[in-house]
């Protein structure tokens, strides 16, 4: 979710100075295998060639990628069948996309949003695709089993606030937004006209009111399993059950490391594009 306010509305966040026992904990088998997914596929929409890379190769990007933190625990077995269903689900999307393959004109992409009154919303777009007619379309990655429906995906605060970035980094909407569902292959998209950018930003201001005043009611939802406040929850005290809970921490620095790769070798392609046009000087000069 790319809403810091949005994420800081938390039952425990209400307690001053509330920490989860011990920390984040490492992440979980599900969460490590979503975020090698990721990876993998941040490479095969990256590469700046006219050809779609193969499915050999993008099963290589996922074995150089792959997070094998969330299954330090787990038989080698078991880890085996995790990466094995992995490699079939990229199988499936490059032979789906591999047709019409065009490189993403993005990916990752930070944005910073100020929407006044101290609100600030941040994040990252996973890719950014150029469409035929000059503009582009916004797709996030999914890696549940299950795909939304395209009302879901049309009232979609994240998608909203994409659509929103988009316009403060480049001046123009989208020309849609979509949820993709790798592990079931289906794309979801809309078009901009059914998204409502200005519901997302009052959503954005009514959010991060409650937070300054204080309103942090508890709202138990599926999702609480994994949350690192559990235990200080009042909506769950008493409940000393084991929490299955992500190391949120450890994959936002993955991702931010991957960017820092990916920023570096580009420098470096433009550092030797100056050098050879310009001369050794003109580097010293920007520099």
């Amino acid at each position: 979710m790319p809403d810091e306010h949005r994420r800081a509305e938390h039952p425990a966040a209400g307690r001053r100075g509330a920490k989860p026992a011990g920390g984040p904990t490492p992440p979980t088998p599900h969460l490590s295998w979503g975020s090698s997914l990721h990876a993998a596929l941040e490479w095969f929409w990256d590469r700046k060639l006219p050809e779609p890379p193969s499915a050999d190769e993008l099963a290589a990007a996922l074995y150089d990628r792959w997070d094998d933190t969330g299954f330090a625990d787990m038989s080698r077995q078991d880890k085996i069948g995790w990466y094995r269903h992995a490699q079939d689900v990229l199988r499936r999307h490059q032979a789906q996309h591999a047709p019409s393959y065009r490189p993403a004109a993005a990916v990752e992409q930070w944005f910073d949003v100020d929407l006044g009154d101290r609100v600030r919303v941040r994040g990252f777009i996973d890719g950014v695709m150029p469409t035929g007619d000059g503009g582009f379309g916004i797709v996030d990655w999914k890696t549940n089993r299950r795909a939304k429906t395209r009302e879901q995906v049309e009232t979609s605060l994240q998608l909203a606030l994409y659509a929103l970035a988009a316009r403060d980094l480049w001046g123009r909407d989208p020309d849609w937004v979509a949820l993709e569902f790798v592990v079931p292959g289906i794309r979801v998209e809309v078009p901009i006209e059914r998204i409502d950018v200005d519901a997302a930003v009052a959503e954005v201001h009514r959010v991060a009111a409650a937070i300054r005043a204080g309103r942090f009611s508890p709202t138990p939802n599926r999702l609480c399993g994994w949350c690192d406040f559990r235990d200080i929850c009042p909506a769950f005290e008493g409940d000393d059950g084991a929490t299955d809970v992500p190391g949120t921490a450890l994959v936002e620095l993955q991702r931010l490391r991957r960017r820092q790769e990916r920023d570096a070798q580009r420098i470096a392609e433009l550092e030797q594009i100056v050098r050879d046009r310009l001369g050794e000087q003109a580097l010293v000069e920007i520099g």
